[in-house]
Protein backbone atom coordinates (compact mmCIF):
# COMPACT_ATOMS: atom_id res chain seq x y z
CA UNK A 1 0.00 0.00 0.00
CA UNK A 2 1.28 3.16 -1.14
CA UNK A 3 1.15 6.43 1.46
CA UNK A 4 0.79 9.63 -0.26
CA UNK A 5 2.42 13.13 1.50
CA UNK A 6 -0.53 15.64 2.10
CA UNK A 7 0.56 18.89 0.73
CA UNK A 8 1.55 20.27 4.12
CA UNK A 9 4.08 17.63 4.72
CA UNK A 10 5.49 18.28 1.37
CA UNK A 11 5.89 21.84 2.18
CA UNK A 12 7.17 21.28 5.02
CA UNK A 13 9.68 19.07 3.92
CA UNK A 14 10.81 20.97 0.84
CA UNK A 15 11.23 24.05 3.51
CA UNK A 16 13.56 22.01 5.39
CA UNK A 17 15.78 20.92 1.75
CA UNK A 18 15.95 24.81 1.10
CA UNK A 19 16.77 25.57 4.79
CA UNK A 20 19.98 22.85 4.77
CA UNK A 21 20.83 23.64 1.37
CA UNK A 22 21.05 27.92 2.50
CA UNK A 23 22.92 26.20 5.43
CA UNK A 24 25.49 24.09 3.33
CA UNK A 25 25.91 27.21 0.66
CA UNK A 26 26.75 29.77 3.70
CA UNK A 27 29.07 26.99 5.09
CA UNK A 28 30.71 26.88 2.26
CA UNK A 29 30.95 31.02 1.86
CA UNK A 30 31.98 31.16 4.68
CA UNK A 31 35.43 28.42 4.39
CA UNK A 32 36.62 30.29 1.30
CA UNK A 33 40.18 31.56 1.70
CA UNK A 34 41.07 35.28 1.44
CA UNK A 35 41.67 36.38 -1.98
CA UNK A 36 45.30 36.57 -2.75
CA UNK A 37 45.68 40.09 -2.37
CA UNK A 38 44.22 40.36 0.55
CA UNK A 39 46.51 42.74 2.91
CA UNK A 40 48.24 41.16 6.09
CA UNK A 41 48.95 43.20 9.15
CA UNK A 42 52.18 44.71 10.57
CA UNK A 43 51.28 44.70 13.54
CA UNK A 44 48.28 43.73 16.13
CA UNK A 45 48.52 44.96 19.73
CA UNK A 46 46.35 44.92 22.52
CA UNK A 47 45.47 48.32 23.56
CA UNK A 48 43.86 50.55 27.04
CA UNK A 49 43.06 54.04 25.91
CA UNK A 50 42.00 56.36 28.52
CA UNK A 51 40.74 59.82 26.99
CA UNK A 52 40.17 63.45 29.27
CA UNK A 53 38.09 66.21 28.33
CA UNK A 54 38.88 69.42 30.01
CA UNK A 55 35.94 70.99 30.60
CA UNK A 56 34.15 68.01 30.66
CA UNK A 57 31.52 68.53 28.24
CA UNK A 58 27.35 69.45 29.14
CA UNK A 59 24.39 70.69 27.43
CA UNK A 60 26.00 73.97 26.70
CA UNK A 61 29.65 73.15 26.70
CA UNK A 62 30.01 70.89 23.47
CA UNK A 63 33.58 71.06 23.35
CA UNK A 64 36.64 70.86 25.33
CA UNK A 65 40.45 69.26 24.78
CA UNK A 66 41.19 65.90 25.13
CA UNK A 67 44.57 64.67 26.54
CA UNK A 68 45.09 60.79 26.41
CA UNK A 69 46.93 58.21 27.59
CA UNK A 70 47.20 54.72 25.81
CA UNK A 71 49.10 51.24 26.28
CA UNK A 72 49.89 48.78 23.46
CA UNK A 73 50.88 45.09 24.62
CA UNK A 74 50.82 41.94 23.17
CA UNK A 75 52.00 42.92 20.14
CA UNK A 76 52.50 40.77 17.23
CA UNK A 77 54.09 41.05 13.65
CA UNK A 78 51.94 38.89 11.44
CA UNK A 79 53.62 39.94 8.14
CA UNK A 80 56.66 39.71 10.00
CA UNK A 81 57.98 43.04 9.53
CA UNK A 82 58.34 44.55 12.69
CA UNK A 83 58.42 40.97 15.06
CA UNK A 84 60.94 43.81 17.58
CA UNK A 85 58.39 45.21 18.47
CA UNK A 86 56.48 43.95 22.21
CA UNK A 87 54.59 47.38 22.71
CA UNK A 88 54.52 51.09 23.80
CA UNK A 89 53.10 53.99 24.93
CA UNK A 90 51.43 56.59 23.36
CA UNK A 91 52.08 60.13 25.08
CA UNK A 92 51.35 62.67 25.22
CA UNK A 93 48.26 62.62 22.93
CA UNK A 94 46.32 65.66 22.48
CA UNK A 95 43.33 66.88 20.61
CA UNK A 96 39.46 68.38 20.94
CA UNK A 97 36.33 66.82 21.56
CA UNK A 98 32.55 67.50 19.81
CA UNK A 99 29.78 66.34 21.54
CA UNK A 100 27.33 66.26 18.56
CA UNK A 101 24.01 66.17 20.86
CA UNK A 102 22.25 67.62 23.48
CA UNK A 103 23.12 65.52 26.01
CA UNK A 104 27.08 64.61 26.11
CA UNK A 105 26.67 61.29 28.23
CA UNK A 106 24.71 59.40 25.00
CA UNK A 107 28.51 59.55 23.98
CA UNK A 108 27.46 61.15 20.52
CA UNK A 109 31.10 62.05 20.13
CA UNK A 110 33.88 62.64 17.58
CA UNK A 111 37.74 63.27 18.50
CA UNK A 112 40.39 64.08 16.74
CA UNK A 113 44.09 64.66 17.48
CA UNK A 114 47.71 63.93 17.33
CA UNK A 115 50.44 62.03 19.35
CA UNK A 116 53.36 59.85 19.21
CA UNK A 117 53.85 56.05 20.11
CA UNK A 118 57.05 55.25 22.21
CA UNK A 119 57.58 51.66 21.61
CA UNK A 120 59.27 49.09 23.45
CA UNK A 121 62.26 47.19 23.64
CA UNK A 122 64.47 50.23 22.40
CA UNK A 123 63.94 53.67 21.30
CA UNK A 124 61.45 53.83 18.32
CA UNK A 125 58.73 56.00 17.73
CA UNK A 126 56.17 57.01 15.38
CA UNK A 127 53.89 59.94 14.90
CA UNK A 128 49.97 59.54 14.48
CA UNK A 129 47.22 61.29 13.79
CA UNK A 130 43.63 60.52 14.71
CA UNK A 131 39.88 60.14 14.62
CA UNK A 132 37.56 58.44 17.57
CA UNK A 133 33.89 58.31 16.54
CA UNK A 134 31.11 56.65 18.50
CA UNK A 135 28.16 53.97 17.75
CA UNK A 136 25.49 54.82 20.50
CA UNK A 137 23.64 51.80 19.12
CA UNK A 138 25.77 49.22 20.85
CA UNK A 139 28.53 51.86 22.85
CA UNK A 140 31.75 51.25 20.45
CA UNK A 141 34.12 53.50 19.73
CA UNK A 142 36.06 53.66 16.57
CA UNK A 143 39.57 54.69 16.56
CA UNK A 144 41.18 54.96 13.19
CA UNK A 145 45.23 56.62 12.85
CA UNK A 146 47.54 57.43 10.64
CA UNK A 147 50.82 57.45 11.45
CA UNK A 148 52.49 59.99 9.88
CA UNK A 149 56.44 59.42 10.73
CA UNK A 150 58.74 56.96 12.19
CA UNK A 151 58.04 53.31 12.61
CA UNK A 152 54.90 51.96 10.78
CA UNK A 153 54.83 55.79 9.04
CA UNK A 154 52.31 54.99 6.22
CA UNK A 155 50.29 52.28 7.73
CA UNK A 156 46.45 53.46 9.20
CA UNK A 157 45.14 51.29 12.31
CA UNK A 158 41.83 50.45 13.58
CA UNK A 159 40.97 50.12 16.99
CA UNK A 160 36.93 48.94 18.04
CA UNK A 161 36.46 48.93 21.84
CA UNK A 162 33.57 49.23 24.82
CA UNK A 163 33.26 53.07 25.59
CA UNK A 164 33.21 53.81 29.41
CA UNK A 165 32.48 57.45 30.42
CA UNK A 166 32.92 58.54 33.88
CA UNK A 167 30.32 57.38 36.16
CA UNK A 168 29.05 60.93 37.16
CA UNK A 169 28.14 61.98 34.12
CA UNK A 170 25.14 62.65 34.33
CA UNK A 171 25.74 64.72 37.29
CA UNK A 172 28.96 66.86 36.10
CA UNK A 173 29.44 66.22 32.54
CA UNK A 174 31.66 64.22 30.48
CA UNK A 175 34.67 64.52 31.50
CA UNK A 176 37.07 61.24 30.26
CA UNK A 177 36.18 57.73 28.32
CA UNK A 178 38.21 54.51 28.96
CA UNK A 179 38.62 51.83 26.26
CA UNK A 180 39.80 49.13 28.66
CA UNK A 181 40.67 46.50 26.48
CA UNK A 182 40.36 46.44 22.77
CA UNK A 183 42.31 45.31 19.67
CA UNK A 184 44.42 47.27 17.20
CA UNK A 185 45.42 46.26 14.16
CA UNK A 186 48.45 48.38 11.68
CA UNK A 187 47.79 47.72 7.75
Amino acid sequence: MTRHLGTSTRNRLRAWAVAAASLLALGSATAVAPPAGAEVAALTCTVNVQLSFSPSLTAVQTTASVVAVASLSNCLSPDGSHPHLAGGTASPVSGTVTSLGGIPCNLLLTITGSGTIEWSPGDERTAFDFTVRTNVLDGTVQLTTWQTAGTLAGTTSQTVGVANPNLDCLLNGLSGLAVPVALTTFL
